[in-house]
């Protein structure tokens, strides 16, 4: 396993070079012009043209390409056009909030998406069952959008139990409605997925085995076919996570969640190009070790996967 993980982190190498290759490419030929977008209606030609040299915005794209490569092999994503800062420290700084929200949202995917979907398989075909997927759909269904507003004007506006927007003091009261909203569609795709999954597993050998030896129905669906059908539901629930990790943009536009995905944002609209860079860059590493941990992970939970080597 530990050879299959150095193999995979050697890999990322030639991956995050063609992701910072591309981004530095699109940026640079896509219309627009960053300095314009910093000086706003009020400029001056001489201003143009320092803040371009200082830019190195007049330079040919491959002697930019050529400085840009050099920072980062001294991991130096650049300074911001906008604030002037090192790129680096602003993602250091807001990371923490995105991990926090991450965390909190794929928690309550996994706590109540795994819990309907496993009450649904177990309830296969009653009420409950076509309540609770019925439901998923729901979830699956609603815009992150749409449903941010309505518990902001449910929990904060009407009810006022919960602050709208914002970090705060780093209360947990701050966390919870961006945390719903962000953890609503992958519990409800977290739960179809357990119950399709629990359902192929109830029919295999090992499970009517276990019932002829008298094993109760929680105990059959919980230790045996729910264990055996975590692989999609670990699949679901890594890409998931890696994606709330990259920054959850409308969330965090949604509830002013001080994070990585709002960061983004508003350097897309500013066209801060270092910052865009760098926040991709960044993100690109935090899927690749999110797909690595969810490979080992395989292995972990399934001794019959074998790693590194093709499926006989």
């Amino acid at each position: 396993m530990l050879a299959y993980a150095v193999r995979r982190l050697l890999s990322f190498v030639p991956l995050l070079l063609g992701v910072a290759t591309i981004t530095f490419v699109l940026l640079h030929v896509l219309p627009g012009d960053p300095v314009l977008s910093m000086v706003g209606e009020r400029y001056d030609a001489e201003t143009i043209a320092r803040l371009r040299a200082e830019m190195r915005l007049d330079d040919p794209l491959y002697v930019r390409y050529g400085h840009y490569l050099g920072n980062l092999v001294r991991l130096d994503l650049g300074n911001s056009y906008v604030t002037g800062t090192p790129v680096w420290d602003s993602i250091r700084e807001r990371f923490p909030a995105t991990l926090r929200l991450a965390v909190a949202a794929m928690s309550l995917s996994v706590l109540f998406g795994v819990t309907i979907g496993v009450l649904a398989a177990w309830r296969r075909g009653s009420a409950l069952d076509y309540l609770l997927v019925g439901g998923a759909v729901v979830g699956v269904s609603m815009p992150v959008f749409w449903l941010g507003v309505l518990l902001i004007y449910v929990f904060s506006m009407r009810l006022g139990i919960l602050p709208a927007s914002g970090f705060g003091n780093g209360g947990l009261a701050y966390l919870v409605l961006p945390a719903v909203t962000l953890a609503m569609a992958s519990t409800a795709y977290v739960a179809r997925i357990t119950r399709s999954s629990v359902l192929d597993e109830i029919n295999e050998t090992y499970v009517k085995a276990a019932r002829a030896k008298g094993a109760g129905e929680a105990r059959i669906m919980v230790r045996h076919a729910l264990r055996n059908a975590l692989l999609p539901i670990i699949t679901v629930v890594g890409v998931d996570f890696g994606s709330y990790l990259s920054g959850a943009v409308l969330t965090e536009s949604i509830f002013a969640w001080p994070g990585l995905g709002r960061f983004t944002l508003d350097a897309i609209m500013k066209r801060d190009l270092p910052a865009i860079q760098g926040s991709v860059l960044f993100m690109a590493i935090l899927f690749m070790i999110v797909n690595l941990a969810v490979d080992l992970l395989y292995a972990r939970v399934d001794p019959r996967v074998k790693l590194g080597r093709p499926a006989s």
